[in-house]
């Protein structure tokens, strides 16, 4: 069970609890779900804006996954990401470098999820 994770998305909103799995842990559908758009927003075939439309929640749950699963290297390419804050203040931007390395990173890390995840689905 993750805790952390629990409490982090339940800070934000309740309706966000409903993408963890019954081990309180993110569900592979919610993390395959997270690398389909951060693929699409590193080949430029979705934008920031469009993507808060089309599924805000990914703006809560990467940052969510990267404090759970994630690295230090992560946490700060993340913190250097500028989309991550334009988009909350509903400007649709073109992504910098520093946002594309968060992505590469991001798509790494969970390429990697059910390896660094605690337990089996």
């Amino acid at each position: 069970m993750n805790d952390f994770l629990l409490t982090y998305l339940d800070s934000i909103d309740k309706r966000l609890l409903e993408y963890l799995d019954e081990d309180d842990e993110l569900s592979l559908y919610t993390v395959r779900r997270l690398r389909v758009y951060t693929s699409a927003l590193l080949d430029g075939s979705v934008r920031p804006g469009h993507l808060m439309e089309a599924w805000p929640d990914w703006f809560h749950l990467a940052p969510a996954f990267v404090a759970a699963y994630g690295t230090e290297e992560v946490e700060q390419l993340q913190a250097a990401a500028v989309f991550l804050r334009a988009v909350d203040e509903h400007d649709d931007v073109a992504l910098t470098d520093a946002d594309l390395a968060y992505l590469r990173a991001l798509e790494v890390r969970l390429d990697m999820y059910p390896e660094v995840q605690p337990t089996e689905e």
